[in-house]
């Protein structure tokens, strides 16, 4: 049938439409189906009309679904009947003051959408609590009387009879217990194992790492993955920190120092200095070495045994060896002899050239001055060997190269290599009867004894500060021999000071306008101000702040006064023009003084 609201078709037994809920119009009946019975509602059938083979027509015949629908129907009622006639029979047997029966059981129905009648439906639980519902009868108490053996019963005990239960409701969907039951077959059913197992297999994993891993690695690691060693100090000198771990008040025996020590917080401590294992040995060279410990253990229940080896690598340094002249250990010369100047620890076996220097270390502070011989053939090498306690052998060999000659020209050994003075006298000897050539500044040249002797002599004029360079030449036959000296002039400080001129502003613009003049007259300069900047320290390449405050006026300067400059320390220096570098005024100090105050 044809639902007049919404326009779709349902069946002719409905009495509203399945899809919007319109009350259907009632069909007309028809022969072909049989009624009802009298108390019962007349459910009206359907007819389905079917095309016939030869398509000439159609033939009527009833629908199955119509059965079905009427035996529905009458199920409804029936139940609805059986639900009436259950509440009139309790409630005459409450008033007769019997019990009920323990079984719970609704006194609702839950009727399908199809076939509720809205006008006559119960709403589901909506009474409140303590107020009591028509029909709806609460379950008393009853009370047994339990005699006490061999005695009659003077006392009752109240209480409910088991299994009685309040009465619930009986639906045609499946309980709550079934729900969760059905519940259980999807996703929700596997959290909790999954959860469980996680737990499981971390407690596992922890027992496996913590706990049974370390027993059964503990017999694979070595007493030297186990033990510390630390480098340390005693006594100012090198040494090693070892730490063997043991059992408390377990004592190790150490067999290479011959000594005991006694293990406490778990660990049996001892320092060694490095020294001790090639105190004995002067003539080891290698810069490092390996040491061997080889411990005993002996528990505190006297149990004794090896344990494993322990080795570790120590630095061995050098004896300690400073050259003053020369500063390294190329340098070429022209003149012999030549003075080798260096510095060395007290108690030091000195030897050079295999000739043993010791007797002098401590009579001079540790230094020791050497005459070498320096022979106009090339390469003239001195070798040192020094060896101090506690340190191994140093080595160096020196190298003084003068150009080979054809006739000999020697200067005096008594010949120094600075002068305060601007004049020097300077002596020498060549072959008798040769001839003498000298190309630096003279004066008072004597060569009465050349021919004979072959001795001569003049004084040599000093025309500006620092290095000046001596060049002599000597011929004979054909044959010419050339020497250079030179000699580090620097005058009195009585006569180089009141020269100086003062690195003020004035002077500072003019020594930067007019460098070439001043360098070239060796003008000196009063200098006074503070270390900002070490460049350099070998020698000492400085930058000074003349300035005052407010202003900066830098100067580079070059120590050569033999002090020593401290960044940030103020000083007052004299020093003569040398030239300019990064636009500013070069000089040479020459010396060095405390500012005035």
């Amino acid at each position: 049938m044809r639902c007049p609201q919404c326009g779709r078709w349902n069946r002719s037994t409905l009495p509203q439409c399945f899809y919007c809920g319109a009350a259907l119009p009632v069909p007309e009946e028809n022969p072909a189906v049989p009624k009802a019975p009298a108390d019962a509602p007349q459910p009206s059938g359907s007819i389905i009309y079917s095309v016939t083979d030869d398509g000439q027509g159609t033939s009527p015949q009833p629908d199955q679904r119509d059965a079905l629908a009427r035996e529905m129907q009458s199920f409804h009622i029936r139940r609805k009947r059986g639900e009436e006639e259950q509440q009139r029979i309790r409630q005459e047997v409450a008033q007769d003051g019997l019990a009920p029966t323990t079984r719970s059981v609704r006194i609702e129905t839950e009727p399908t959408p199809i076939y509720t009648d809205p006008e006559t439906e119960e709403p589901e639980n909506t009474v409140p609590e303590g107020i009591t519902r028509p029909g709806a009868i609460p379950a008393p108490k009853f009370t047994r009387n339990i005699p006490h053996y061999g005695e009659p019963s003077d006392f009752s005990e109240s209480r409910p009879i088991y299994g009685a239960e309040p009465r619930g409701r009986i639906s045609g969907r499946p309980a709550a217990r079934s729900r969760r039951y059905m519940h259980m077959y999807g996703l929700r059913r596997f959290f909790p194992y999954l959860a469980i197992l996680l737990v499981v297999c971390g407690a596992l994993y922890c027992g496996y790492r913590f706990l049974l891993e370390p027993l059964l690695n503990r017999e694979e690691v070595s007493l030297q993955d186990q033990v510390e060693i630390i480098p340390s100090l005693l006594g100012d000198m090198a040494a090693h920190t070892i730490r063997i771990p043991a059992e408390e008040g377990a004592q190790i025996y150490i067999k290479e120092l011959r000594k005991s020590y006694i293990a406490t917080g778990g660990y049996a401590e001892m320092t060694v200095a490095d020294y001790t294992w090639y105190e004995l040995n002067n003539d080891i060279e290698d810069e490092t070495m390996e040491v061997t410990l080889t411990p005993y253990i002996k528990t505190s229940a006297g149990e004794q045994k090896l344990m494993d080896v322990i080795t570790y690598t120590i630095e061995i340094p050098l004896s300690p060896l400073l050259l003053v002249t020369p500063d390294s250990t190329y340098l070429e010369v022209s003149t012999s002899p030549f003075n080798i100047r260096f510095k060395v620890e007290q108690n030091s076996t000195v030897f050079i050239n295999g000739e043993d220097y010791s007797s002098y270390v401590n009579t001079q502070d540790g230094y020791i001055s050497y005459n070498a011989q320096v022979m106009p053939i090339g390469n003239n090498n001195i070798e040192i060997v020094v060896n101090c306690q506690y340190y191994r052998q140093n080595r160096k060999v020196i190298t003084l190269y003068r150009a080979p000659q054809d006739i000999p020209l020697e200067l005096s050994a008594t010949l120094g290599d600075t002068s305060a003075n601007q004049f020097m006298t300077i002596r020498g000897t060549t072959l008798p009867g040769a001839t003498l050539v000298i190309e630096s500044d003279y004066q008072n040249l004597d060569t009465s004894e050349m021919a004979s002797y072959g001795n001569f002599s003049f004084e040599a004029v000093f025309n500006k500060i620092g290095n000046n360079t001596i060049v002599i030449t000597a011929a004979k036959d054909g044959l010419s021999a050339t020497l250079k000296k030179n000699i580090y002039y620097v005058p009195y400080a009585s006569t180089y000071t009141p020269k100086a001129w003062p690195m003020n502003a004035e002077g500072y613009l003019d020594y930067l306008n007019n460098t070439a003049t001043r360098v070239a007259r060796t003008q000196i300069y009063e200098c006074i101000g503070t270390i900002t900047e070490i460049r350099s320290n070998k020698p000492q390449l400085a930058l000074m702040d003349t300035g005052t405050a407010g202003s900066e006026r830098l100067v580079l300067l070059e120590n050569m006064s033999g002090e020593t400059w401290e960044v940030g320390e103020r000083y007052r220096v004299y020093a003569d023009a040398y030239g300019v570098y990064d636009g500013k005024p070069r000089l040479v100090v020459r010396y060095t003084y405390a500012p005035r105050k």
